[in-house]
C-alpha cells in the first residue's frame, strides 16, 4: 500500500517535476523524508492510535529526532515542500519540524527572551499561540484579555483564550492580549506558569496535540517577555509564513489520498475486479491531480512572497490558505467515493485524513472571510486601501485592514469555530 511505501519514492511524481522551478534543497529534503519514515517506525501514528497522551508524546519524539534538519532559514519552498512531505504521511506531523508559532519569538523576542526559548525550541519542544476569544472569535479587535500595572511594574494579565492547539504540549505561549494603554500587545508566557489553568475538549480532528480552553489568572509579564512591535503587525506578518505551511501539511493529506486510491485502482483493474474504469472516475482522477499540483504551485508563491516581505504577502497567504484547504477537501471527498467502504472505516488513514483536512477549514482562519478580505483588497478604491504598516514601523508589512477594523480573514490562530490550530 502506498501508506507503507518509502516516502522519497512516493513522493517522487509529485515533486520531481517541480526541481526546474524550485532547484533548491531537493537532497535535504530527500534525507528528511528517510529520517521521517525510520521515526515513523519507531514511533508509529496510525489512525488506530487513539488521540492522547500518547500520541502527542509519540508525534514529540519524531519532532525531536528531526531537529537536526534546521529549517529556520531555509528558503521557503523547502519549507513549504518539506510541509507537504509531512503530510503526506500524517496531518498530525505539521509541527514535526520548524519553528512554528516559535517564529513570533524569533523574529520579535527581545535578547533575553530569545536566549530563554530559541534553544528549547530548536530542540524540539512547542510553542502555543493563544489570541482566540469566546466572545469574538480570532478578531484581534476583539480581543479583552487584559493587563494591569502591578505594584514592581510588571504587568499581570487575565483572560480567556479559547479552541487553543497545544493545549498541554508547548513548553511556551505567546498570548495576544490588551496592554494598560489599551494596545494590541503580545508576550511570551511560560506553560508552567501558576497562573495558568487548562480545560481540554475533544476535537472531531486534528486530534495530534490537546486543544481546549486556557485562562490566565494574574499572570505576570516583564517587560523583557513583551515582544517588539504592534500586535496587529504581528499577526499579520506571521500568519502571512505560516499559512502556506498549513496549506502545504493539507495538500500533502490530499496527495496521500490520491495516491491510496489510485493505487487501490490499479489493484483492482489487474486482478480482473474491474474490467475499465468508468469515464466520471477518470474525469475525478485527473482532474484531482492538477487541482493538488496546481495549488501546490500557489502555495510556494505565498510563501515566496511572504519570505521577501512583498506587500500582497498576506492577501495571498490567506487566499491561498482558504483555496488549498479547499482543494484538499473536495480532492479527498470525491476520491473516497473510488475507494469503495473501505475509505470510511474509523482505522482508515483516509478517513483520518478526511477529519483533519475537515478541522483545517476552522483552523487558521475560517475561509469565508479569508476570501472576502482578500476580495475587498481586490475591488477597494484605491484610496481606500489603508497604507501598510509594518512591524517595529517597517514598511515592509502589509496592515490588509478591513473596514470594519478586523485583521484579515478574521484568522489568527485558530478562529471561534470548533477546531482550533
Amino acid at each position: 500500500m502506498t501508506m507503507r511505501s518509502r516516502l522519497v519514492d512516493v513522493l517522487k511524481p509529485w515533486l520531481e517535476p517541480l526541481e526546474p522551478m524550485v532547484a533548491v534543497g531537493w537532497k535535504q529534503l530527500r534525507m528528511l523524508t528517510s529520517s521521517l519514515d525510520v521515526l515513523l517506525a519507531e514511533h508509529p501514528v496510525d489512525p488506530d492510535l487513539v488521540p492522547g497522551p500518547e500520541r502527542s508524546r509519540r508525534l514529540r519524539k519524531i519532532r525531536s529526532g528531526l531537529v537536526h534538519y534546521d529549517l529556520v532559514d531555509a528558503p521557503s519552498p523547502v519549507q513549504v515542500l518539506t510541509q507537504f512531505a509531512c503530510g503526506y504521511r500524517d496531518i498530525d506531523l505539521r509541527d514535526a519540524i520548524g519553528m512554528g508559532h516559535g517564529a513570533l519569538i524569533a523574529r520579535h523576542g527581545s535578547a533575553s527572551t530569545c536566549a530563554r526559548w530559541l534553544p528549547r525550541l530548536a530542540a524540539g519542544e512547542l510553542a502555543g499561540i493563544a489570541m482566540t476569544e469566546q466572545h469574538g472569535g480570532s478578531r484581534p479587535a476583539a480581543i479583552r484579555a487584559q493587563a494591569q500595572v502591578a505594584c514592581d511594574g510588571t504587568w499581570l494579565v487575565s483572560g480567556r483564550k479559547t479552541w487553543i492547539s497545544r493545549l498541554t504540549e508547548a513548553a511556551v505561549f505567546v498570548v495576544f492580549f490588551r496592554a494598560p494603554d489599551g494596545r494590541l500587545a503580545a508576550a511570551t508566557v511560560d506553560a508552567a506558569d501558576p497562573g495558568l489553568r487548562r480545560y481540554p475538549v475533544a476535537p472531531a480532528g486534528l486530534a495530534g496535540w490537546s486543544w481546549g480552553v486556557l485562562e490566565l489568572d494574574c499572570v505576570q509579564v516583564h517587560p523583557e517577555d513583551v515582544l517588539n512591535g504592534d500586535g496587529m503587525a504581528l499577526l499579520r506578518q506571521h500568519f502571512a509564513a505560516y499559512r502556506p505551511l498549513v496549506t502545504a501539511t493539507a495538500l500533502g493529506g490530499a496527495a496521500a489520498v490520491f495516491d491510496t486510491v489510485t493505487d487501490a485502482l490499479v489493484e483492482r483493474r489487474t486482478a480482473g475486479g474491474v474490467p475499465r474504469l468508468r469515464d466520471s472516475a477518470l474525469v475525478t482522477v485527473g482532474r484531482a491531480h492538477i487541482q493538488v499540483v496546481t495549488a501546490l504551485l500557489g502555495t510556494i508563491l505565498a510563501a515566496q512572497l511572504a519570505e521577501s516581505g512583498q506587500i500582497d504577502a498576506e492577501r495571498w497567504g490567506a487566499a491561498m490558505k482558504a483555496h488549498g484547504i479547499d482543494v484538499a477537501n473536495q480532492v479527498a471527498a470525491e476520491l473516497v467515493l473510488l475507494l469503495g467502504a473501505a475509505g470510511f472505516r474509523a482505522d482508515c488513514q483516509v478517513a483520518k485524513i478526511r477529519r483533519d483536512l475537515n478541522g483545517l477549514l476552522y483552523a487558521d482562519g475560517i475561509h469565508d472571510s479569508l476570501y472576502r478580505a482578500a476580495g475587498k483588497q481586490h475591488t477597494a478604491p484605491a484610496a481606500a486601501v489603508p497604507t501598510p504598516r509594518g512591524v517595529s514601523g517597517s514598511a515592509d508589512t502589509p496592515a490588509l485592514l478591513a473596514q470594519d477594523g478586523h485583521a484579515l480573514g478574521e484568522g489568527g490562530e485558530g478562529g471561534l469555530e470548533p477546531i482550533g490550530q
